[in-house]
């Protein structure tokens, strides 16, 4: 098969799957209420949390995560393409929960879904970084932990897995997708960092 073809199918079967809001159709389910409307208005895991029960909120996060994941380890098991191939997949997950085609584009931040490609990529930087950000957001931010434990665990995985011993593909991959999830954070960390800049000046 042409190898650009197995790259569009890669990218549009990651935007599919990438597609399912899970925080939505939760939130619908048991509170009959769409979650886009609710709190801070983010189809996430942390809104989910807050405004429909924690382990609603939990779950959540673990789906946003492997929907990502899941199709990635699927591939690599049967059908063994390439590292890009499978980083693509990984990238349409995160559009496809940005701008999900089954819910008028309307979508999340994407955090779960990154770390989703985080866990089948650098593993061991992203359970690192699950324990190093939550002390440090805990107890020096203390303020919006549902906004930067995540971007705090993205970022220092990011960071960390280039000075392991991964192949640039990966290095390449880890870094790209993250920009396309702060690429849907772009409204929201120039609040936060104003706020978090404000709160250390008072």
């Amino acid at each position: 098969m042409n190898t650009y073809l197995i790259y569009l199918i890669c990218l549009l079967s990651g935007y599919l799957t990438g597609s399912i809001l899970f925080a939505y159709v939760i939130t619908k389910l048991v509170k009959g209420k769409d979650i886009r409307n609710l709190g801070n208005k983010n189809p996430g895991a942390y809104n989910t949390f807050k405004r429909t029960g924690k382990f609603w909120g939990i779950l959540t996060g673990l789906l946003d995560s492997f929907k990502a994941l899941i199709p990635i380890l699927i591939v690599d098991h049967f059908f063994s393409l390439s590292t890009f191939s499978l980083g693509l997949i990984g990238a349409g997950a995160i559009i496809g929960h940005g701008y999900p085609l089954f819910f008028n584009f309307k979508g999340g931040r994407a955090a779960g879904t990154l770390m989703g490609i985080y866990m089948f990529f650098i593993p061991y930087e992203l359970l690192v970084s699950f324990i190093i950000i939550p002390l440090i957001v805990f107890n020096l931010i203390k303020s919006h932990r549902g906004f930067w434990t995540p971007l705090g665990i993205i970022t220092l995985s990011a960071v960390t897995c280039l000075f392991f011993n991964h192949t640039t593909d990966v290095k390449i991959i880890i870094w790209a997708t993250g920009f396309i999830g702060l690429f849907f954070n772009r409204t929201y960390l120039p609040i936060r960092v104003k706020t978090l800049l404000q709160k250390d000046v008072n």
